[in-house]
C-alpha cells in the first residue's frame, strides 16, 4: 500500500512548476500498489496512463496508439516507431502540466533495447529548444534490476530522470492494520506468511485474512498452502517475471533463495549447501540482491562479513515452507500436513527469522535513540566469540566509523518469537558484551520477545529494555 511519503513525493514531481518536460522513475517489487497509486494520481490530474504488455513492438506501438487516440477523443493515432510515440506522448503537456504514465516499462525495454536511448535524446538539452512541454513522464516497472539500471553508470537516462522514487512493501506496523482484532500475536504469525504485500493480504487471499489466532491454521492451509492458492507458487512467477533471473541460471537463483531460506546465510555456507564455488556464486548471488529478492546485511562489527537473508518474509515461507513440502501438500490434506509436519518448521525457520528482521526494523525506524544508547548509525546481525564458541547476535547497534573492529558497540539483542525470553537469554547477551570489550563496555542490552518471565520483568536495570509486541508495534 502507498506511504504518505510515497505519494508526497509523487505529488511534488507531477506539480513541479518547471517549464519542461520532465521524467520520474517509479518501481518495486509487484503487488505493492504502485499502479493504484499512479492510476490514482494521474486520474486527479487528468492525465494519461498506459499499460505495457509482453508482445513485440509493433503490437505494442499500435495499442499505445489506440489508447492515445482515444485518450484524445480522436480515433486510432498511427505510431510507426518510438521516436513517434514520445513525440505524441510530450506533446500532451504543451497545455500545462500533465502526467504521462508508461507501466510497465520493462516489457517495452525487452523487445526494444533502444527505447531509453530514445527517451534520453527526446529529454535532453537539444529537445528542449524545440517545444514548450511541460508532460511529467513517468516510467513504471517491478523488475528492480532493470529500472534501477536506467539511470547507473553510463547508461543513456543517467542524469536524465527528475524522480527516482522505489517503492517498498509495508512495515509490519502498517500490515498489522489490515487485520480486523488487534491480536499482535496474531499479526506477528500472519506477517511472517505474507509480509507486507498488500495484493497478498487481498486479492492472493480473496481478501480473507484470520479472524483469530484460532482461525490462522485454517487460513494459512487455504490461502497459503493448498495448491489452489495463487500464492503456492507465487515465489516461481516472481522470478520468472524479472528477465535479470530468468533463462538458464532460474536453477541457481531458486537453489541460492532456499539455501538463505533455510539456514545458510554466508556466501561460504550457500556454496557449500548448492554444491558451488563461492567465485562461481557471486554473480547469481549479486543478481537476486539487485532484484530486491536478498539483503545483504553488512556486518556492524566485522568487516567483509556479510549475511544474506530474503528481503521478503513471503520469500522465506515459501522455500522453507512450501518448496520442500510441495508434494505432501498436493498429495493431503493441507491443514493435516500443517499441524503434523510444518508447525515446527514456520516457527523455527520462518517465524523466528522474521521477528529478528521486524527488530532490526524497529531499531532502524521506530526506537528513540535513547532506547538504543544513540543515533542507529549502523545495524545489523552479528556474532562473538563466547569461550570458544561463536554467539550470533541478531541485532547490533554501532556508532558510525570506518572500521567495522573500532566502532562502539551501542546495543546488542536478542529477537525470540513463540517463546518466553528469561535470564538465560540475558546472561547470553551479557557474555557477548563482555567479550567485546572495552568498545561495549555501556552497550544496552535489548530482549525482543512475545512473552517474558517474570523475574527478568522486575529487574528495573536502566541497561536493559524489554521489547514486547505492544512496544514492538507501537513503541519507541
Amino acid at each position: 500500500m502507498p506511504s504518505p511519503q510515497d505519494h508526497q513525493v509523487l505529488a511534488g514531481f507531477l506539480d513541479s512548476e518547471a517549464q519542461r518536460p520532465l521524467l520520474g522513475l517509479l518501481y518495486g517489487r509487484r503487488r505493492i500498489g504502485k499502479s493504484t497509486l499512479l492510476v490514482e494520481h494521474t486520474d486527479q490530474r487528468e492525465g494519461f496512463y498506459f499499460e505495457a504488455t509482453r508482445v513485440q513492438t509493433p503490437a505494442q506501438l499500435d495499442r499505445l496508439g489506440a489508447a492515445l487516440g482515444q485518450h484524445l477523443g480522436v480515433g486510432r493515432i498511427a505510431l510507426d516507431t518510438w521516436e513517434e510515440a514520445i513525440a505524441q506522448l510530450l506533446a500532451l503537456g504543451e497545455a500545462g502540466p500533465i502526467p504521462v504514465v508508461i507501466d510497465e516499462f520493462g516489457h517495452i525495454l525487452e523487445a526494444d533495447r533502444s527505447v531509453d536511448s530514445v527517451l534520453a535524446s527526446a529529454f535532453g538539452p537539444g529537445a528542449r529548444r524545440q517545444g514548450g512541454s511541460r508532460a511529467r513522464m513517468v516510467l513504471c516497472g517491478s523488475a528492480i534490476a532493470v529500472m534501477r539500471a536506467l539511470t547507473a553508470g553510463e547508461a543513456p537516462l543517467r542524469g536524465r530522470a527528475g524522480m527516482e522514487l522505489v517503492m517498498q512493501p509495508d512495515d509490519f506496523r502498517t500490515a498489522a492494520g489490515r487485520l480486523d482484532c488487534h491480536d499482535l500475536v496474531l499479526a506477528t504469525r500472519v506477517y511472517a506468511v505474507i509480509g507486507g504485500v498488500v495484493g497478498y493480504a487481498t486479492d492472493m487471499t480473496n481478501f480473507d485474512l484470520p479472524a483469530s489466532t484460532g482461525d490462522f491454521d485454517r487460513w494459512v492451509a487455504e490461502r497459503v498452502l493448498s495448491p489452489a492458492s495463487p500464492l503456492h507458487d507465487e515465489a516461481t512467477t516472481l522470478l520468472a517475471e524479472d528477465p535479470t533471473l530468468a533463462g538458464p541460471s532460474n536453477l541457481l537463483h531458486h537453489s541460492i533463495l532456499g539455501a538463505i531460506a533455510n539456514g545458510s546465510v554466508t556466501a561460504g555456507h550457500i556454496a557449500n549447501r548448492i554444491g558451488r564455488q563461492v567465485s562461481n556464486l557471486a554473480p547469481a548471488l549479486n543478481r537476486l540482491v539487485d532484484a530486491g529478492f536478498v539483503v545483504r546485511h553488512a556486518d556492524p562489527l566485522r568487516q567483509q562479513r556479510p549475511l544474506y537473508a530474503l528481503s521478503d518474509p513471503y520469500l522465506q515461507f515459501h522455500y522453507a515452507i512450501l518448496e520442500r513440502h510441495r508434494t505432501a501438500l498436493r498429495a493431503r490434506d493441507q491443514r493435516q500436513v500443517w499441524r503434523d509436519q510444518l508447525v515446527v518448521t514456520y516457527d523455527s525457520q520462518v517465524r523466528g527469522p522474521v521477528f529478528e528482521e521486524q527488530a532490526r526494523t524497529w531499531v532502524r525506524r521506530f526506537a528513540d535513540p535513547a532506547t538504543v544508547g544513540g543515533p542507529p548509525d549502523e545495524v545489523g546481525p552479528s556474532a562473538v566469540s563466547v569461550g570458544g564458541s561463536e554467539h550470533e547476535l541478531d541485532v547490533v547497534v554501532a556508532a558510525s566509523g570506518p572500521v567495522p573492529s573500532q566502532r562502539e558497540v551501542l546495543a546488542m539483542g536478542e529477537a525470540k518469537a513463540g517463546q518466553t525470553v528469561t535470564c538465560d537469554h540475558l546472561r547470553r547477551l551479557e557474555q557477548a558484551r563482555t567479550a567485546l570489550g572495552p568498545r561495549a563496555a555501556t552497550a544496552k542490552l535489548l530482549l525482543f520477545g512475545t512473552s517474558f518471565a517474570d523475574d527478568l520483568r522486575h529487574l528495573g536495570r536502566a541497561d536493559i529494555e524489554l521489547i514486547d509486541l505492544d512496544r514492538l508495534y507501537a513503541g519507541t
